[in-house]
C-alpha cells in the first residue's frame, strides 16, 4: 500500500458520534461524543499531532452528538463549526446554543450543500431536505431525519457519514443521488429500517462502520443485511476506536483498538 493519504477515525464514545477525518495535514471533526467522553477525543486527537480543525460538523443535537462540544472546542482551534438548518426547542440543542454563545467561534448553519477544500481532498455536507418538525419525537422532533450528511473525497478514496438518519432522511438522501462511496459510517448506529437496503444498494461500500455499543448494538437484521451484500463490517461495540486509511487509489488498511 503506498503512502496513506485519508485517514477516518471512529473515536470510540460508545452508541455515539465522534469521528475524526483527516486528508493529508488538514483534520475536520464529524459530531462531539458526549460530555464525559471529551478528554479522551482530544488526547486521541492530540496524539494524531491535530490541534486545528478546518472545520467541526454537528450532524443534529441528539446528546450523543453534541455534548462534548465545549470540551473539544475548549482544547482545540476551529476554523468554522458547521450545524444543521434548523432551530431546536429540547435541552440538546440548548446546550449547542450555550456552548456557542460568547465562545468567538464562526458558525454556518447548512440550508444548501457545502463543499470545502480539506487538505489533498473535498468535504461535502449535504443538507435533508426533509422538513423538521418540533415535538414529532418528544422534544426532539424528527431530527435524527434531518441530520447532515457528510462525505469525504480524495482521489478514489470516498467516504459517507449519514448521521442518524432514519426512513424518511434516507429516503430524501436517495432522491438526491449522490452516487457509490467506498466506505459507510452506517446510519444512527446501525438500527434499521425499510430502507436500509435501499441505501446500501445505493451506495455500494466495501466497508461499514458501526458507532454502537455493548448495552445498545447494531440491529441484527443490518448486520445480516450487510453481510449478505459482502461489507466488510467494524462496530466500535467489539472494536473500540476504528481506523480507516486510504491510499488515494481505493485501497483501504483498518486497524482496530481491540487487535
Amino acid at each position: 500500500m503506498r503512502e496513506r493519504i485519508t485517514r477516518v477515525t471512529c473515536v470510540d464514545v460508545g452508541k455515539g458520534d465522534c469521528i475524526l477525518v483527516q486528508a493529508g495535514t488538514a483534520a475536520a471533526l464529524i459530531d462531539t461524543g458526549y460530555r464525559s467522553t471529551a478528554d479522551d477525543a482530544l488526547a486521541y486527537m492530540q496524539a494524531q499531532g491535530v490541534s486545528h480543525l478546518d472545520a467541526l460538523v454537528i450532524t443534529h443535537y441528539d446528546r450523543d452528538h453534541v455534548e462534548g462540544l465545549s470540551g473539544i472546542a475548549a482544547g482545540s482551534s476551529i476554523d468554522m463549526v458547521y450545524l444543521p438548518g434548523y432551530v431546536g426547542i429540547d435541552k440538546n440543542y440548548k446546550t449547542v446554543a450555550k456552548a456557542l454563545d460568547g465562545s468567538g467561534l464562526k458558525t454556518q448553519s447548512v440550508t444548501d450543500e457545502v463543499r470545502l477544500a480539506l487538505g489533498e481532498g473535498q468535504l461535502v455536507i449535504y443538507p435533508s431536505d426533509v422538513t423538521y418538525v418540533p415535538g414529532a419525537n418528544g422534544d426532539e422532533g424528527n431530527d435524527n431525519d434531518v441530520s447532515l450528511v457528510v462525505a469525504l473525497t480524495c482521489g478514489g478514496d470516498s467516504y459517507l457519514f449519514a448521521g442518524d438518519l432514519e426512513e424518511e432522511g434516507v429516503e430524501a438522501y436517495l432522491r438526491a443521488g449522490h452516487g457509490r462511496f467506498d466506505v459507510i459510517k452506517m446510519p444512527h448506529h446501525g438500527e434499521g429500517d425499510s430502507n436500509t437496503d435501499k441505501l446500501l444498494d445505493d451506495v455500494q461500500p466495501k466497508i461499514a462502520l458501526i458507532t454502537d455499543s455493548a448495552g445498545e448494538p447494531a440491529d441484527k437484521k443490518v448486520l445480516k443485511q450487510l453481510k449478505k451484500q459482502g461489507v466488510m463490517t467494524y462496530r466500535t461495540s467489539e472494536c473500540g476506536t476504528i481506523v480507516v486509511e486510504g491510499n488515494g487509489a481505493g485501497n483501504y488498511e483498518v486497524t482496530v483498538a481491540s487487535a
